[in-house]
């Protein structure tokens, strides 16, 4: 295949000149002369050096490290929070709420997740024209104003409100930053850098399901949310000065770049997310009370199944990140997509035993980890770096469809079908999702 550097004609020098300026995504073009194609790395590396730097902070290097840190400590506690959400579903379903409906509790954390989503369509468009730092430390403060709000809320309708939307809205600027900037800091290692700051979700949730859970039977839930509250807002908070951008983001007019809706690949990676991303939350929402329910084991130990889930989501994350500098970050998504489905499909929907909901828990968890490290990696080697805050704010609307198609859904199979002690039903449909 003929790379950049060995065209040396003029007419085809400014074919890929201008088909860089006209498009955002470019594969296949044609010189005037011959037939060409590009690989989407070598157009990258080309859409790369046409990208500005905004810092005089070399890639790759300490200051990289401490952008991957600040990453890292920002989804942490925002998206952390968010898949810790199920330790809140198990006691709102089981303890505080239980003359409301599975599925109407279960909105509170979809909630939660559609606004993060929704609003990182807003928060991609305000990365491009205004200081990331300054954003993140806006999300911040929403988060911890969401949480300390919504601790004193005594029904299910005020905490879709503050732990729900407020909570999601301020989570999302963390979520959009957290998600672009990595990857702007290095040239080498990109995939690795990527895994290490998105497993900060996956520590997140892990360390969060137990401490959430320890701190509701220790204080009650009201203090448990304060406490995450404030720990949340002053963390984020700290690391906001280091959540900065390398290149010049490219500044576009519009909120929502529909231009790339034309491209048919494009379409097809959104699709995709749709169907991963609904089937990415079930588990961890449905796990815990499944654990009491129906294995008749303690609260305590449904919360630890979360917490494992969360745990091996970090391994799949780092591994998946390694591994996609070797072997491309595409092949890995579809390969931990169909994981996933192999882990819900062959141990959970036949089996209710203690030994197999802990192999779905190891299974899914690692491959699930996996799929979200690799997203934004994937959306860099095809779209370049530079778009990337809004090329993810775009992906976000597929996030906002599968979590409409997702937990709402199996919660309502679950109370319909199920009556609330039959999961089967609820089961099939999260594991029919990735396929």
């Amino acid at each position: 295949m003929e790379s950049f550097s060995e065209r040396k004609s003029d007419d085809t020098e400014a074919s890929i000149a201008n088909d860089i300026d006209d498009k955002a995504l470019i594969v296949d073009g044609a010189s005037a002369g011959h037939k060409t194609k590009w690989t989407t790395v070598e157009f990258v590396a080309t859409a790369d050096l046409r990208a500005e730097e905004a810092t005089d902070k070399p890639a790759d290097g300490a200051y990289a490290w401490m952008v991957i840190f600040a990453c890292f400590i920002s989804l942490m506690l925002s998206i952390g929070i968010n898949d810790a959400y199920g330790v809140y579903q198990q006691h709102y379903q089981l303890t505080e709420f239980p003359e409301a409906t599975t599925a109407v509790i279960s909105w509170i954390g979809t909630v939660q997740f559609l606004i993060m989503s929704i609003g990182g369509v807003l928060s991609g468009f305000l990365c491009e024209h205004f200081d990331t730092r300054v954003l993140n430390a806006v999300g911040a403060v929403i988060m911890g104003i969401a949480f300390i709000g919504g601790s004193f809320c005594t029904s299910v309708g005020q905490l879709m409100v503050t732990q729900g939307l407020l909570y999601g809205l301020g989570a999302s600027f963390p979520f959009v930053a957290g998600t672009s900037i990595p990857s702007q800091w290095f040239t080498r290692r990109q995939g690795l850098a990527t895994g290490i700051a998105l497993s900060g979700s996956g520590v997140g949730g892990m360390w969060m399901t137990s401490a959430t859970s320890a701190l509701i039977d220790s204080l009650g839930r009201p203090w448990a949310m304060r406490v995450t509250g404030i720990v949340s807002m002053i963390a984020v908070l700290a690391v906001s000065p280091w959540m900065r951008v390398r290149l010049v983001p490219h500044r576009g007019e519009r909120i929502i770049d529909w231009t790339l809706v034309k491209d048919l690949r494009f379409c097809l990676f959104m699709a995709a997310m749709v169907f991963a991303i609904a089937a990415y939350f079930g588990p961890f929402y449905q796990m815990p009370s499944y654990s009491v329910v129906v294995l008749h084991k303690s609260e305590s130990w449904g919360s630890n199944m979360d917490t494992l889930m969360n745990g091996l989501s970090v391994v799949g994350r780092l591994a998946v990140g390694m591994l996609a500098d070797i072997t491309g970050p595409l092949n890995l998504l579809v390969a931990n997509t169909a994981l996933a489905a192999f882990g819900l499909l062959v141990f959970w929907v036949p089996f209710d035993t203690v030994g197999t909901l802990i192999t779905v828990t190891l299974v899914f968890g690692f491959a699930i980890g996996g799929i979200v490290s690799v997203i934004p990696v994937v959306a860099a080697h095809v779209f370049g770096l530079a778009r990337l805050p809004s090329i993810m704010g775009l992906l976000f609307i597929s996030y906002f469809v599968g979590g409409l198609l997702g937990v709402p859904p199996m919660s309502a199979l679950l109370d319909g079908v199920g009556h609330r002690t039959d999961y089967t039903s609820s089961i099939w449909y999260m594991a029919m999702l990735p396929v």
